[in-house]
């Protein structure tokens, strides 16, 4: 009898402490929150850059680990700095960006001076030999094949990204050399210059625009990363200080919002919204784990 007692009791006693845990957690105040940037998540998740090493001329294509095939011509369309020529070995490194996760978790955008585009991915592609970063020749080129994640687009165009490791702004070609094609099941692009380039062409709408306007208590509200994701075509638009830049009215989006807080915690708001003018979003950071996170995110 003394045992199940006592067994009740404690039962009562982590009943009622579990209650009392969880009703603080609900009842926490936001203003007490402490955003800080997502650099470690970034650097950990991010899609990798990777290496082929070439060391004498070929035909077949280099294939990245999401399937896009570079053919990188041989020593004579790359020179040094200075103009000088390179002999073989050589080095080529690669990055893959293809569906919208691949994007957040860079992070990047699709967006060309403050425009929309529609994308179909995006890849940088580098050269170099003994440590140095290799040029493409004038008039040179070199060919790549994108692999298709969402329905292909007719008259897409090259779009190039400023030499940096994110968050570049992108913009269309306009040499008479680069040029993107649709073909069957992915795009081939002909391209001018190394580093990021992307299949895409700007997305055209009749309707306003207009800027989300995006609001969160505590502070360091300014390191949260928000991000708007339309769902009827691949656009991912990264928004600087919680203002974005001008959207169409009338479109279907996510809008994703992620941070750390001062306890080391992700912090994830996402949710479906239709843009209206003059939009105003209260953002709600729950806790969420990292792999809640980069579920999410995957989800898209």
């Amino acid at each position: 009898m003394i045992n199940k007692l006592f067994l009740k009791g404690f039962a009562l006693i982590a009943l009622i402490s579990t209650f009392t845990l969880t009703s603080c957690k609900s009842d926490r105040d936001d203003e007490d929150d402490e955003f800080s940037n997502m650099d470690e998540f970034y650097n950990k998740h991010r899609q990798e850059e990777q290496e082929f090493i070439i060391d004498s001329t070929g035909t077949g294509p280099i294939v990245g680990k999401q399937g896009t095939k570079l053919w990188s011509g041989d020593t004579s369309i790359f020179m040094l700095p200075g103009g000088g020529y390179i002999t073989y070995p050589f080095t080529i490194k690669l990055i893959e960006l293809y569906p919208e996760s691949d994007f957040m978790e860079f992070p990047m955008s699709t967006v060309s001076n403050n425009t929309l585009t529609e994308a179909a991915g995006a890849i940088r592609v580098r050269a170099f030999k003994n440590g140095t970063e290799l040029l493409l020749r004038p008039n040179k080129v070199f060919v790549a094949e994108m692999n298709d994640t969402n329905n292909l687009l007719s008259n897409m165009k090259v779009y190039y990204g400023e030499n940096k490791d994110s968050d570049v702004n992108w913009t269309m070609a306009t040499d008479m050399l680069s040029n993107a094609a649709t073909n069957a099941s992915s795009y081939t692009l002909t391209l001018s210059q190394m580093g990021w380039a992307a299949a895409a062409k700007a997305h055209i709408s009749v309707a306003a625009t207009t800027q989300v306007n995006l609001t969160c208590e505590g502070s360091g509200t300014d390191n949260i990363d928000v991000y708007i994701v339309a769902k009827d075509y691949f656009s991912v638009v990264r928004v600087k200080k919680l203002k974005s830049i001008d959207v169409p009215t009338g479109e279907d989006v996510t809008i994703v919002a992620m941070a750390m807080d001062q306890n080391g915690n992700y912090r994830l708001h996402l949710k479906n919204e239709n843009v209206s003018a003059g939009m105003s979003i209260k953002l709600d950071m729950k806790e969420v784990t990292e792999q809640e996170l980069l579920n999410k995110l995957e989800s898209l």
